[in-house]
Parts: structure tokens; C-alpha cells; sequence
């Protein structure tokens, strides 16, 4: 299992993080996942990726636009993958109504390198509910308008959920907090991923990388 999930951030917020992705694939080909993306077109989200990734000499980069076609062959034909962000839920439900999210747990547990930024890191906790957006309004939170019901992740973490864009405004911090303790109460134990964090996640560790730390709530 080789995981890089980035609390969101793009650019220099998420150097460490790109330059462990670069360095894993070893000039290996990418696969693009853009399904949660719901902010115009799609070509732009795209493009996004190839810039983000042109500065560590990645070039490669297959983009997939029906999860139908996360196949095995698919997969394998890759040397990692790539998850972008957008709207968590759309993200899973299009994953569950097809083969693609047994597909992705196989690779992962095949030693596969997978990088998801905000949703696309969503996905590696226990469950997605953490970024459900609520009457507190917290930003870079969803609306699950697709319904799903369904929200639980690939659970790499230990039975912790991902909480992303933590803090992401300053202005936000008491309604984030009380937000938190509602997760809490609700039986998550979280780990919380300002823009500048990422988790590098292996088989037997899992290390903060970035510019600031990581935020575990337990109940303890």
C-alpha cells in the first residue's frame, strides 16, 4: 500500500507531497480520476493536474472519465494513480455503481501508489460523512446531492476519517471546532489536513509531510 492523501492544497502547499508521487512512479505513467470535479469544465481540471505535476517531471498522464473504464487492465497498465477533488460523494457513488472501487482496493492492496487531493483523499478513511456539509456551513464542505448512502471509504487508516481543508478559514475556526465535536459525538475519530499536509501512508506507518502538522481528534 502506497497512499499520499493532500488536505487540499495545490502548487507549493503540496511540494512534499508531489515530489513523493514523482519519485514512486519513477517516470511511469499516471491515471487520472477527475470524477469528482464540479467546478466548469472538465478539460480545466485537466489541465490543472498537468501543471501541478510539469514541475517534477511528470508528463504521462492518461485521464479517465467513466469509472466504468477503472478497470484491472486499466490499473495495471499504470504506474500510479492519481484522485482529484471536487464533490466527495458524486466521487464514491460514481466509484460503487461500478467495478472501479473493488477495482482501486485491489491495486492498493497490490502495492499500488495512488495520490488523492481533498475528495480524492476522502476516500482512504473509514468514512466520507466528515465532509458533509451542514447548517455550520463550513467551507470546502458537500452537499450530498447525489444521495448516496453508502459512505463508507477504503478505511486505510486505521478506522480514522480524513477531515480536509482544516482551518482552511481563519474566520471559520469556532464553527469548525463545534463541527469536530459533532463528528466526535457521532463515533468518528478523525485526522484533520490543513492545505499545507499530506499523509504518506505505507503498509506498516503512516508520516505527516508539509508545512504544518496534522490534527488528531480520538474522544480520548
Amino acid at each position: 500500500m502506497r497512499l499520499i492523501l493532500s488536505g487540499g492544497g495545490s502548487k507549493e502547499k503540496a511540494k512534499e507531497a508531489y515530489e513523493i508521487f514523482a519519485r514512486e512512479l519513477g517516470g511511469g505513467k499516471v491515471l487520472y480520476i477527475p470524477l469528482a470535479w464540479d467546478n466548469g469544465n472538465m478539460e480545466d481540471s485537466i489541465n490543472w493536474l498537468r501543471s501541478e505535476l510539469l514541475p517534477y517531471g511528470v508528463t504521462n498522464i492518461e485521464d479517465v472519465l467513466d469509472a466504468k473504464l477503472i478497470t484491472k487492465e486499466r490499473l495495471a497498465q499504470c504506474s500510479g494513480v492519481f484522485i482529484g477533488g471536487g464533490n466527495t460523494f458524486k466521487l464514491l457513488k460514481m466509484l460503487k455503481e461500478t467495478q472501479a472501487f473493488n477495482n482501486l482496493k485491489e491495486f492498493i492492496d497490490n502495492n499500488g501508489l495512488i495520490m488523492g487531493g481533498s475528495a480524492g483523499a476522502l476516500l482512504f478513511g473509514k468514512s466520507i460523512d466528515t465532509c458533509l456539509k451542514t447548517d455550520l456551513n463550513i467551507a470546502y464542505t458537500d452537499e450530498n446531492y447525489v444521495g448516496l448512502k453508502d459512505t463508507v471509504g477504503f478505511d486505510k487508516l486505521d478506522g480514522y476519517s480524513l477531515f480536509v481543508h482544516y482551518e482552511k478559514k481563519e474566520e471559520q475556526k469556532e464553527i469548525t471546532a463545534k463541527n469536530i465535536q459533532m463528528l466526535l459525538k457521532s463515533g468518528h475519530k478523525l485526522i484533520c489536513l490543513p492545505e499545507e499536509t499530506s499523509l504518506w501512508v505505507t503498509d506498516d506507518k503512516i508520516d505527516v509531510i508539509g508545512q504544518k502538522p496534522a490534527t488528531i481528534f480520538n474522544g480520548k
